[in-house]
C-alpha cells in the first residue's frame, strides 16, 4: 500500500532564494565598499548552514522527501539560472559597469595628452579586501592589452610604464611563473585583467 503524502511534502524552487544572500555580496559590494564585506560574507555563509542543516534534520524527520530534494537540488536550479544570465551578458561586472561607465569617461575625458597620445588609465575595481586591489579595471584607447603577451608594441609599453612611474596606474601582465592573466573586454577600450593569483597586480 503506497505510503500517503505527507501534508505540507511538495517539491517547491523557493529554497534556491536561500542561497541569494551569497549572490547580493558580488553584486552589491562596491555600491557600500567601506563595510566589513568579510565579515558579513562569514555571518551569512554561517546563518545559511545552520538553515540548511536545520532544514535537512526536520524534512528527515518528518520524512518529507520532497522538500528534501528540492533544497538538495536548490544550488543546481541556481547555477543554471546564473549560467543563462552569464551567458546573456548579465554578470555583476557588466551590470556594474552599465551603470557606472559614465564616471570613468568624465575621468577620462579630464586627462589632456599632448600630440593626440592615446589613452592608457586604470581604475580599482576590488580593492573591499584590506584595501589592496584585487581586481583592475583597464582603459586601453589602443586596445593592445587585448594582445597575446609580448605582442605590444613599443609605444604601448612605453605608455605603460610612464603610467606605473608617473601616475602609480600599474598593470602587470607578465607576473611570473605559475600565476596566469586573461584580459576580459568589458565595454569599448575598457578591460578587466583576471589573474590566478591576487599578487599579480601591484
Amino acid at each position: 500500500m503506497p505510503e500517503p503524502e505527507k501534508r505540507g511534502d511538495k517539491f517547491t524552487w523557493t529554497y534556491a532564494l536561500w542561497l541569494l544572500p551569497f549572490l547580493a555580496q558580488n553584486w552589491l559590494y562596491w555600491l557600500v565598499p567601506q563595510w566589513d564585506w568579510w565579515t558579513i560574507g562569514l555571518i551569512v555563509w554561517v546563518v545559511t548552514l545552520i538553515a540548511i542543516a536545520s532544514s535537512i534534520c526536520i524534512n528527515l524527520a518528518l520524512r518529507r522527501w520532497r522538500r528534501l530534494v528540492s533544497l538538495l537540488i536548490a544550488p543546481l536550479l541556481l547555477l543554471v539560472l546564473l549560467s543563462i544570465l552569464a551567458a546573456a551578458g548579465i554578470t555583476p561586472d557588466n551590470v556594474r559597469f552599465a551603470l557606472t561607465r559614465q564616471t570613468y569617461l568624465v575621468e577620462i575625458e579630464r586627462t589632456d595628452l599632448p600630440g593626440g597620445e592615446q589613452q592608457f588609465r586604470t581604475f580599482a575595481w576590488d580593492d573591499t579586501f584590506q584595501a589592496k586591489t584585487y581586481s583592475t579595471l583597464v582603459y586601453d584607447e589602443s586596445d593592445e592589452i587585448a594582445l597575446p603577451n609580448g605582442e605590444q608594441s613599443t609605444a604601448w609599453q612605453q605608455r605603460v610604464q610612464t603610467s606605473c612611474s608617473e601616475k602609480k596606474e600599474c598593470v602587470d601582465l607578465d607576473p611570473g611563473p605559475g600565476e596566469s592573466i586573461g584580459i576580459r573586454k568589458i565595454g569599448e577600450h575598457f578591460y578587466i585583467p583576471d589573474d590566478s593569483l591576487p599578487t599579480a597586480f601591484p
